[in-house]
């Protein structure tokens, strides 16, 4: 595995797991920063996941180069 997608799954893994936090949370009633801890998490994860999916290179500039029309 690559760096990349070690990233990918990370960022993945922290959304899913922020998610799942702050919906349990609200769902049993817990204190307000339960909700925050997870609603963060979640953030956390979809900026990480914005920053890795930046970084990859455009569809036109694989490792064949130039466009295949």
């Amino acid at each position: 595995m690559n760096r990349t997608t070690v990233a990918l799954a990370a960022a993945f893994g922290a959304v899913v797991l922020g998610l799942a936090v702050l919906l349990v949370s609200e769902a049993v009633g817990a204190s307000e920063s339960f909700v925050v801890v997870g609603g963060v998490v979640a953030l956390a994860g979809v900026g990480v996941l914005t920053g890795v999916v930046m970084r990859l290179p455009a569809p036109g500039e694989g490792e064949h180069g130039g466009d295949h029309a």
